[in-house]
Order: structure tokens, then sequence, then C-alpha cells
């Protein structure tokens, strides 16, 4: 996949469009001359601000606030072109269209910057026909938005049998997500009836997400945005409490539709699978980029874990598996020489047990993370990963397990 899902915003209302209003500009550039011709030829196209600075003051500021519908940012004396935008983009919403610019006049880079997605690049001193010819491009691009973007990171989260914290696990990692990889994340619970999800951050569904389902042609945007609830100003959930009594069955079409709508607004979506025994829960598996499986170091969880494992290394799609084990040191768990000689490997992440903390924590409906360092360090470690940052020190359960 490219970079262009993490780079992109949301696009402007239909009503917006109609009345012929472009979508909004925020251009960092690190010189005067640029920063006067943007002054004087932006303002006739489309709504616009002018910040001092390059590429590395709009991630800065970009972490802090809500993404633009276009972006300008300057590379200029910046040592790692590609790693900065790889930054930008942890930062951005999905949909915002970049512009760069630079002092370097290097094919290589541009066909770079246009491989993850930058929409042009243009190189200084700016001329105005072609900043011009660009910010039209890219606005018009932005308000048609006749081309699918790429999509946010899918991640689907499963447990090997019921009890192992699959629940747990995937609300702390969009809690992560949202927290310390500062991307836009929506956690959504495929539980209609019997979820907690919502329940664990104390959230009240908004009765919405079965109509998603059951309907998923009447669903838009401004639907999606009303169905889902604000965990902070980076986290929404979409979960349900529907009767128990009723029979719900969600195709996995719908349920595809829906998942891939929110890709396209989100850096992340975090999908609480249960133990994917669902249509609609497989089908997320099988989308998935990364499938997260839970399990604990139980008899019977070491056994559905690897039952599980196999099974979803043979699934139809091509994305990445992550194994976590839960519950780190709870009684009655393996010792490290049987775990190993049952599954192979060291599991990639362990989660110590840690039962006052979450018990005190789900209470108050808040990740356990922030009053409880050893989870914390664990989840920042998992976290990581699934985001694509750089790797943590070793972990305490391979030490362990070495040992």
């Amino acid at each position: 996949m490219s970079l262009l899902a993490t780079l992109l915003g949301d696009a402007p209302s239909p009503a917006d469009a109609a009345r012929g209003i472009g979508p909004r500009l925020l251009a960092y550039v690190a010189d005067a001359a640029s920063a006067a011709l943007l002054n004087s030829a932006a303002p006739s196209l489309l709504p616009c601000e002018v910040r001092t600075g390059d590429i590395r003051s709009a991630v800065r500021d970009l972490a802090r606030q809500r993404s633009p519908d276009l972006l300008l940012v300057d590379l200029s004396g910046v040592a790692e072109p590609l790693a900065a935008m790889e930054a930008l983009a942890g930062v951005c919403d999905p949909s915002v269209r970049v512009i760069a610019v630079g002092d370097s006049n290097d094919i290589g880079l541009y066909r770079d910057l246009r491989r993850i997605g930058v929409t042009d690049y243009l190189f200084k001193p700016l001329s105005r026909d072609l900043l011009e010819g660009a910010l039209r491009a890219a606005g018009a691009g932005a308000v048609a938005d006749e081309a699918p973007g790429r999509l946010g990171k899918l991640v689907a989260v499963v447990g090997a049998r019921g009890g192992v914290g699959t629940t747990t696990v995937a609300v702390h990692l969009g809690c992560w997500l949202a927290d310390g990889a500062r991307g836009r994340t929506a956690l959504i619970d495929l539980d209609l009836q019997n979820g907690t999800v919502a329940l664990a951050l104390n959230l009240r569904p908004e009765p919405a997400l079965r109509e998603a389902v059951e309907a998923p042609d009447r669903v838009d945007d401004v639907f999606m945005e009303r169905a889902m609830v604000a965990a902070s100003d980076r986290l929404s959930v979409l979960a349900a409490e529907e009767p128990v009594e009723d029979v719900i069955d969600i195709a996995p079409t719908a349920a595809l539709s829906v998942l891939n709508r929110l890709q396209a607004r989100h850096n992340y979506v975090v999908v609480d699978a249960g133990r994917a025994q669902g249509g609609a829960a497989r089908a997320a598996l099988e989308a998935a980029s990364i499938a997260v499986l839970v399990g604990d170091a139980s008899v019977a969880g070491l056994r559905d874990l690897v039952r599980l494992r196999a099974a979803i290394a043979r699934r139809a799609g091509g994305g990445r598996l992550v194994t976590v084990l839960n519950r780190r040191g709870a009684p009655g768990e393996l010792p490290a020489a049987d775990l190993m000689r049952t599954l192979g490997e060291p599991p990639e992440h362990a989660l110590p047990y840690r039962p006052v903390p979450l018990a005190v924590a789900a209470g108050v409906g808040e990740p356990a993370f922030r009053h409880c360092r050893r989870f914390r360090e664990a989840m920042e470690r998992l976290g990581a990963d699934i985001a694509g940052q750089p790797a943590a020190q070793d972990g305490l359960f391979r030490r362990w397990v070495r040992r």
C-alpha cells in the first residue's frame, strides 16, 4: 500500500462542493519568497493559511490539531525527506492531499514522493503558474474525490478462545494508537448484542451500527460520523447494545462496506472480532492488513492458539499475523519449556497479568496502561509494532523464555 491513504483527510461536504467552496489549504514554507507567493496566489483559488516552517513544523502542529483538506509542506534542508513524510503520515487524517516543495531538483526524489502518494513536488524558486496549477489539480481532486485513495490500516483482533482478553487487547490497542501513535483511530465491536468495547470505555453506543450493517446502501459519511461515539479527540467507537432476543446476522459484504468507509477516514481501524466465528468477523479477518491473535498460556489456551494460528495463516488474505500472549504470569499457566514446545517459537508480544489495575481501569472507563507501568510498557511495544514504528527493546517475556 502507498502512503496516500495516511496522508488523506476529510473531503468538503456535498453542500460546500455545490456552492463551489474549495478545500482548505494549510501551507508550511521556510522562506519569505515562497510565503509571499502563496499569500498572493492561493486565496483566489481556495481558503488558505500560510505558516512559517517546514515539514517538521507540520508534523508537530498536526499532532495536536485537525488535518486540513490540502497540505503544502517544505522539504528544504530536510536530510531524510521520505522519513519525514512517514512521520507526517502518522499524524495526518486519511484523505489529506499533500503537495511538497523543496530545493532539491532530483527526479529520483520526485518519483519516490509520487510513489508514496504525494500529489505533486515543486522545485524552488516557485513560479506562480506552476503553483496555481498544482493547487487547482489537488483542489479539484479533493472536491471530486473520484478516485479512491489508499485506505487506513485495518487491524483485526481475534481470540483463540473465550476469556483470553480479546476485547481488553482490542480496546487498549485502539487507545494506544490514538494516544501514542497520534493516529485518528476507529474502534469497532462486531458483537452487536453482547460486546463490551463501549462498556470498557464507559461509553453509551449510538443505536446506528445495526442499521449500518443491515442497510449499507443507505449509509454515508454523515451517517457514520453520527453513529460513532468519541472516546477522545482521536479515538471513536462504533458499537451497539441490541436486544439479546433478536437474531442478528451481519452479511460479510455489509461489514466490509462499513469498514472500508471507516478506513477512508481513519489512520487505523481496530476491529474486535471475538473468536471470528461469524461471517462478518471472518470477512474482517480476511481483509485485515494485520491480524492480532490473542491467547493465554493455559493448556486449552495454547491448544487453541496453535490451531487458530495455523488456520489464520492459511486464510485467503495476505495480511500479517501477530501473536499476543495475554495474562502472562496468571495462575495455572504452563512453564516456559512447555510453552515453547507447544508454540515452537515465542509469541511476538506478551501482556502481563495485572488484574487489579485492569479492574480499576474498567471501573472508571480508562485504559489500564495509564495506571500500570508494566502493562504500559508491554502495550507500547505492541502498539509501536502495529503502527510500524521503531521496535522497542526486547520484552521481558522473551528474555524469560531464553533463560
